[in-house]
């Protein structure tokens, strides 16, 4: 299944890699109550629904991933920009393994995402302003089709 959120902040991928981190998670989404020292799965993460749960983060095209190597529905999601579907914003954009689930992990998962959509747009320096370029927008080729 797949989860999106869209949060209105014209930001790059360095401000989006410098700024969301394991660290800054509790920071910019109350659903995650803290993130812990690290032990051989990744750093320790406390979902406010799920519990007790592994964490890794990397760097990507765009920004940050964030997954879930301990969770049984594999989750995971990214904090991007730059790209279609809405480059001009963050796209959140959260994955686990399953075609369908129960309604309440699938609200507890958008909640998540919601959150952590909320969080940005109150905590995050929004770079509107600037006129610069953007070098590493790609451009949306839906409309060529």
């Amino acid at each position: 299944m797949e989860f999106f959120e869209f949060a209105d902040i014209l930001t790059t991928q360095e401000e989006i890699q410098n700024k969301v981190s394991m660290d800054t998670l509790p920071f910019f989404c109350e659903e995650i109550e803290a993130v812990d020292v690290a032990e051989e799965l990744g750093r320790v993460i406390y979902f406010r629904h799920w519990g007790r749960f592994h964490l890794r983060q990397e760097d990507v095209m765009g920004g940050v991933r964030f997954s879930v190597p301990d969770c049984p529905n594999a989750l995971a999601w990214t904090v991007t920009t730059g790209y279609p579907p809405y480059p001009e914003k963050i796209v959140l954009h959260a994955t686990i393994n399953r075609l369908a689930h129960d309604a309440g992990f699938i609200e507890a998962t958008q909640t998540l995402l919601t959150t952590l959509k909320s969080g940005l747009e109150a905590n995050l320096p929004n770079e509107s302003a600037q006129t610069g370029p953007r070098p590493f927008l790609v451009p949306d080729l839906r409309n060529n089709l």
